[in-house]
């Protein structure tokens, strides 16, 4: 948060900067707008940072009108030390994602193979990178190719393909006796370099070249466009993830926590959810649940947390898959894995914790129709 400081003491949150990071970055998720003000005598030193022009020039016209000596600290990201390779292209079946740069950091989130984020900064061998579905978190350099704007739009209209399996191996020779160039998480995305019988080869963006099996992949330009989600389909991924172990930040099979297996299971189906529970809530049409559960269809989200009450907002801290006869699957650090509960007090694996904490459910299959392609 910013604040105001003197020598002395912290003082008030400055409202300039407050009013101005709603603007810019509402959610520090996904947008950077790290300002702080120090104030010495009659001069305001004005540091931080911020990735639009437009941002910093309103940020300081503001403390323009308080009539004192400005001193212009402001970087505008992405940072002048990464020179024109502004943009990078994950190496790495899954990249961690931490909330500093440093390995013992807090995981935040996940990327994949074949992915192109954005590179705002550097420091300590890591990358302050953004996903495309906005997300923000530091990198290792080493799990991603650097490139220019003109090579990462190269890399977006090549062509690719797209990991539908959950496993797998890039292997040096299209057999399965050869030896492997990297491993495969489902969600992987690969340059396309041609068929060799029952295998395709394909490219990483750092150089290297293998084989995966075809039945493996799918064109990277289904994903999204045959490839849509329906609801026996995103049953059957989610089953497929049963006994991943819960891991918080996790957004890969490796490991999942709640909306991560959500985001997971819906990503292998052709659909991009945010990335939080939270945001996620935000998504697709509101649905009544019923009584007894009764309106909700397989594949809708249901999401766990604290109504709204009286002054209090409403708090989303936990998401999973509706099925069916009031069972639902997600990956909870009580049950350490992902796993199929229930809100049937009758039922064996009825979660009377979870029934409590149901808040609201939300359909984000279009249609809702339950089609198996």
């Amino acid at each position: 948060m910013s604040k105001v400081e003197t020598t002395a003491e912290v003082e008030k949150v400055n409202p300039h900067v407050k009013e101005l990071q709603k603007k810019y970055a509402p959610d520090k998720r996904t947008a950077i707008f790290n300002i702080t003000v120090v104030e010495k005598g009659s001069s305001l030193v004005v540091r931080g940072e911020v990735t639009s022009s437009e941002a910093k020039k309103e940020l300081l016209g503001q403390f323009g009108a308080d009539k004192k000596e400005i001193v212009d600290s402001v970087e505008i990201l992405p940072s002048e030390n990464l020179g024109d390779k502004t943009w990078g292209i994950i190496t790495v079946s899954v990249a961690n994602m931490r909330v500093d740069p440093a390995e013992r950091a807090e995981l935040a989130s996940q990327t994949l193979m074949g992915t192109v984020v954005r590179l705002w900064k550097k420091k300590n061998g890591y990358a302050y990178i953004q996903t495309p579905d906005k997300y923000l978190g530091w990198a290792d350099e080493d799990q991603l190719h650097r490139v220019t704007s003109k090579e990462a739009d190269e890399w977006n209209s090549a062509k690719k393909v797209f990991a539908t399996t959950l496993y797998d191996v890039v292997r040096q020779q299209p057999t399965v006796n050869a030896y492997p160039v990297c491993d495969v998480a489902g969600g992987d995305v690969f340059k396309n370099f041609g068929k060799s019988g029952e295998w395709i080869k394909v490219g990483l963006a750092d150089g290297r070249a293998g084989y995966i099996q075809k039945s493996s992949t799918i064109d990277f330009a289904d994903w999204g466009a045959t490839l849509h989600p329906v609801a026996d389909n995103i049953e059957r991924t989610g089953k497929n993830l049963m006994g991943v172990p819960y891991l918080w930040g996790g957004t890969s099979i490796k490991g999942v926590d709640c909306s991560g297996f959500t985001k997971t299971v819906f990503l292998l189906n052709g659909q991009l959810l945010n990335r939080d529970a939270s945001q996620q809530v935000n998504e697709g049409a509101a649905v009544e649940p019923g009584k007894n559960f009764e309106n909700l269809r397989k594949g809708d989200l249901v999401f766990f947390g604290t109504k709204a009450d009286g002054t209090k907002p409403e708090h989303i801290v936990h998401v999973g898959i509706y099925l069916a006869n009031r069972e639902f699957i997600h990956s909870s650090g009580l049950n350490g894995r992902v796993a199929v509960n229930s809100f049937d007090p009758a039922s064996p694996i009825f979660s009377d914790y979870n029934l409590n904490r149901f808040v609201r459910a939300r359909r984000v299959i279009a249609g809702g129709d339950v089609k198996v392609r």
